[in-house]
């Protein structure tokens, strides 16, 4: 399970890997891999304005492992890989506020990686530029179709589960200069629909993808401030992206796939 983690001594943000999750509420812990070091970090902190609490992981994925375990009566509660409770001195020291080697740990033994196969994960600005490369700056293309699941929804028993964990945006972009694009933002923190009105319609001239801070923004068309661009525009702390098949036509195309 991915996760966003703030580093309050860095001041900044980094994605990484969950292993385990410790105690609960505003008590609990998360365990991360940081530059090679294992390290807990707490999942909210306390705002010293007004004492209320803002988060500190922000988890990327909707749902929890499969193969996690869940031990809610262990002290500290403990959900996460099993193997994690094999050393008892290593989570200690970690509980305690300790970075260690992860190489020195029998944690090493089982790498963990989330990401989904036949999709490309853009992290870093380089990715990002990889991405507008092969999609050919998205010019000339549209905006086919776009869908938001908040993660709310109806149960068959008639209640309602009243829940913003997925907040999940897929983008489909077609364009005659490349196959059918999917791009997912996961974790999303704010989008700004602006569809093809009287002066305008849902053909991109260009884009623009930025990554900083473990944080991606995403718009329609070329932007200096973010906040004062008037198109479409997305926030998120993931995203993934794939080419689909090319469409079929009465007349066969030929898609270039780089």
């Amino acid at each position: 399970m991915r996760v966003r983690v703030y580093d309050p001594d860095r001041k900044g943000c980094f994605c990484a890997e969950l292993y385990a999750l410790f105690g609960s509420g505003i008590y609990e812990q998360c365990l991360v891999v940081q530059d090679g070091f294992l390290r807990c970090f707490p999942r909210v902190l306390p705002r010293p304005s007004d004492g209320h609490y803002e988060t500190q992981v922000s988890f990327l994925d909707p749902e929890l492992p499969a193969d996690w375990i869940a031990l809610p009566d262990a002290v500290p509660a403990f959900h996460g890989y099993p193997w994690v409770r094999e050393d008892p001195a290593v989570l200690s020291r970690l509980l305690a506020g300790e970075a260690i080697p992860l190489a020195e740990t029998s944690l090493a033994e089982h790498p963990v990686s989330s990401l989904l196969p036949g999709w490309n994960y853009v992290t870093t600005q380089d990715q990002a530029d990889a991405l507008l490369e092969q999609a050919e700056g998205f010019h000339d293309s549209v905006l086919a179709q776009l869908h938001y699941v908040s993660g709310s929804c109806l149960n068959p028993d008639g209640s309602l589960t009243v829940s913003d964990h997925i907040r999940q945006v897929t983008m489909e972009f077609h364009s005659q200069w490349c196959p059918p694009l999917e791009l997912v933002f996961e974790a999303v923190k704010a989008l700004n629909l602006r569809p093809g009105g009287t002066q305008s319609v849902s053909a991109l001239w260009e884009a623009t993808i930025r990554v900083r801070d473990a944080a991606i923004f995403f718009c329609d068309g070329s932007c200096e401030d973010e906040a004062a661009y008037p198109g479409t525009k997305i926030w998120a702390y993931s995203l993934r992206w794939r080419f689909l098949k090319p469409l079929t036509t009465s007349k066969e195309k030929e898609f270039k796939i780089i």
